[in-house]
């Protein structure tokens, strides 16, 4: 488990259509392991593999880049800066929590975020006290409309060094995956073309995965996301325990998978030893809900990481289910070939 990576990619700040922070973290650290990298209109990036084979199967494995955060979206006359949501950011998460906002020279100014609750207890409003008295005040911080506004979240082992507990595991546990499956198959022969995507804009629309899939044109894509755990749930009901493995999910509300590529996982999975859980998501959805249904339709799936506390000011990630997920991501790049992917598509008979 490569602790500093987690740890650089969750401090970092990035909301739909702000990822640079991360954008840049992810080109340093992968593109030295690269053959090429490509960039779509949203900014999505994209790491190739390339392989030796003639018409090889293109497969790409994806995470989000951006997190839940807010907008500035007023400032008023006694220097309160009023927030719009971007992303599902959890209510309890609203009230007493420090922030900070990004400036457009990249400066960081630090507040506090709490919410105004009507008459039923639903939250009307959410603004952060920077410690400013007047619009003016506000102005010579360099903070203006539009600015992104991240939790103030420093991330750190906890548990033993078991877990990591930051902002934002949603989705950079993803995008950690992604560079560290690059750079273990770096010096590896696989028949299969791999592609290597951070996306954009996922929080607010599953939208960068249809322009990078559109972009790279793979015949398979795996979402590399999460799923929240219910803290206080540990019995049968709850198949996303963290610590309990990474997750191959068998459907969600945008997508279910290919029947023969879903055994062909769980079949890679025993066979390497890889601990999983079987998960469905009865709501939500993840980049693989927009990318497999691209042109003629790609096959998809979801390789899921659990969290605690997800779309919070802190989430919670266990080590060893990065480790499994990084596992499974090489695993199945070197066994994922033209002919499985014939396998699968076969829809008579087979």
């Amino acid at each position: 488990m490569n602790d500093d990576l987690l740890v650089c990619l969750s401090n970092a700040d990035a909301v739909a259509s702000k990822e640079d922070e991360v954008r840049n973290i992810l080109w340093n650290e992968c593109k030295p392991f690269a053959s090429k990298v490509d960039f779509d209109g949203l900014g999505s990036i994209l790491f190739h593999k390339n392989s030796e084979v003639q018409n090889p199967l293109k497969v790409m494995f994806t995470g989000h880049m951006d997190e839940v955060g807010f907008l500035v979206r007023h400032i008023s006359e006694i220097g309160m800066l009023y927030l719009i949501r971007v992303g599902g950011v959890i209510d309890k998460s609203l009230e007493m929590q420090k922030v900070r906002i990004t400036t457009a020279n990249g400066t960081k100014v630090y507040g506090l975020m709490n919410a105004v609750k009507d008459e039923t207890g639903s939250v009307k409003e959410i603004y952060v006290d920077i410690g400013a008295s007047s619009k003016e005040d506000v102005k010579a911080m360099g903070v203006e409309i539009g600015d992104m506004v991240t939790f103030d979240s420093n991330c750190h082992s906890i548990a033993q060094d078991s877990i990591l507990a930051g902002k934002a595991m949603d989705d950079r546990t993803g995008c950690y995956v992604i560079a560290e499956s690059l750079k273990q198959l770096h010096h590896q022969k696989c028949e299969a073309e791999l592609i290597f995507s951070a996306t954009s804009s996922e929080e607010v629309g599953i939208r960068g995965a249809k322009t990078a899939v559109t972009l790279a044109d793979p015949d398979i894509v795996f979402a590399i996301d999460v799923a929240n755990h219910p803290e206080l749930v540990r019995d049968y009901t709850n198949h996303r325990q963290i610590g309990k493995g990474v997750m191959i999910v068998c459907y969600d509300k945008t997508l279910a998978p290919n029947e023969k590529l879903l055994k062909f996982v769980k079949k890679i999975a025993d066979k390497e030893e890889i601990p999983y859980q079987l998960d469905m998501f009865s709501g939500g959805g993840t980049d693989a809900g927009s990318a497999h249904l691209i042109e003629r339709g790609k096959l998809a799936m979801v390789i899921g990481i659990p969290l605690r506390y997800c779309h919070g000011s802190v989430s919670y990630v266990h080590k060893s289910d990065l480790d499994a997920a990084v596992k499974l991501v090489c695993a199945l790049s070197k066994q994922l070939t033209r002919e499985k992917f014939n396998e699968f598509t076969n829809f008579i008979g087979g």
